[in-house]
């Protein structure tokens, strides 16, 4: 995918993308967007070609180099002083300068698999006008930085942290956010019990955190959330023993559910059902339902009934789930049912003999272990 945008961006940019190598002598005027390659970055002559970096707007810096020197990059930063975007996309640079809070027209910065920082300057939550910063596989690095707050602008947040618990780590002061995503935090057990505050998060996603116990209560209160990934998270445990019926006027409570479109879960070894607080908002606007390698997973609730806009159901290696609500019937709106290594379930499921056929018979689109049953193309 990374080549794939590399692609399309030297076919969009032409002359204003350069690619310096070992046969560059000179930056272009016209030359916004730079990407630096190893057999560059250990020029001794390249100071000279940095004399002027202030119409770059893009810098690539995707150097797996032990050779590249702090210095060289802190120049880079320190001359690109209108720079939108960086790429430090496995890097081996073991220090992010604190003169990155200078690039106060920053936008987007991306630190992925940034395996040897261990922390990030403070400084870089002077970043005002930043909408995304990506912190994905950021495996040693021991904590977020204090003001995090502050980045006012931020609207996409990828995580990857040592931390045990974000309750101090300000990201519910996040006002902006739209998507947050956390991913390969190994330690972390507790998320903030204030994440009900991000009130326009619209995606959340949690992927490889094995030690995470559960979600705080105020999750139920995302009322812009529309999208809920959780991925091998396999102490998770989703029942926030919450009362949702009883709280206030009905027009309050369904203000402050979320109304989650799609909706994917795989890889979660505690989770016996769906817990009615999911769905219970959703009604009227999941599309999409995902169960995945869930090997404790049971029972579809008689709940599913109400999902008046379900038009995808996906349910694999569920191998405890033996059969299908007696209320399949009610969802007028599914158009396709995909069921893999679940044998019983899938046994049940076979046509005109299943037990369970008759239920799913009016969907147009089946598949059964990745072989189409039916198709209303057929």
């Amino acid at each position: 995918m990374h080549n794939l945008i590399h692609d399309l961006a030297l076919l969009v940019a032409k002359g204003e993308f350069l690619m310096l190598n070992s046969d560059c002598q000179s930056i272009p005027k016209r030359v916004r967007h730079l990407s630096f390659v190893s057999a560059s970055a250990s020029r001794n002559d390249f100071s000279s070609l940095l004399s002027d970096l202030s119409r770059v707007r893009t810098i690539l810096f995707s150097i797996n180099d032990e050779n590249t020197s702090e210095s060289f990059f802190t120049s880079c930063i320190s001359k690109s002083q209108f720079l939108r975007v960086l790429d430090l996309d496995d890097s081996t640079i073991e220090v992010l300068p604190r003169e990155i809070g200078n690039l106060k027209h920053m936008r987007y910065l991306d630190l992925s698999r940034y395996c040897q920082i261990k922390k990030l300057p403070n400084s870089i939550c002077e970043l005002q006008s930043l909408q995304t910063l990506i912190l994905r596989g950021c495996l040693k690095l021991e904590e977020l930085p204090k003001d995090i707050r502050y980045l006012v602008s931020l609207r996409m947040f990828v995580v990857t942290t040592k931390q045990k618990s974000l309750q101090e780590s300000g990201i519910a002061c996040l006002s902006s956010l739209r998507s947050l995503i956390i991913s390969h935090c190994w330690n972390l057990e507790y998320l903030f019990e204030h994440i009900g505050q991000l009130s326009g998060l619209r995606s959340l996603i949690l992927v490889d955190c094995p030690s995470l116990i559960s979600l705080p209560s105020a999750v139920k209160c995302l009322s812009s959330l529309e999208t809920l990934i959780l991925i091998d998270c396999e102490n998770l445990n989703l029942n926030l023993n919450i009362e949702m019926e009883g709280e206030g006027s009905h027009h309050d409570r369904d203000n402050t559910r979320t109304h989650l479109q799609k909706l994917f879960v795989s890889g979660l070894k505690q989770l016996l059902d769906l817990p009615q607080w999911l769905l219970q908002g959703s009604t009227k606007t999941l599309q999409f339902l995902g169960i995945e390698d869930c090997p404790n997973f049971m029972a579809l609730q008689g709940s599913l009934k109400d999902l008046e806009a379900l038009e995808t159901l996906l349910i694999s290696a569920c191998r405890k789930l033996s059969s299908l609500p007696e209320d399949m019937h009610h969802l007028t709106t599914l158009k396709t049912l995909s069921i893999k290594e679940c044998p019983a379930l899938c046994e049940r499921c076979k046509p005109l003999t299943g037990e369970d056929w008759s239920k799913i018979a009016r969907i147009p689109r089946i598949m059964l272990d990745d072989e189409l049953i039916k198709s209303s193309d057929n």
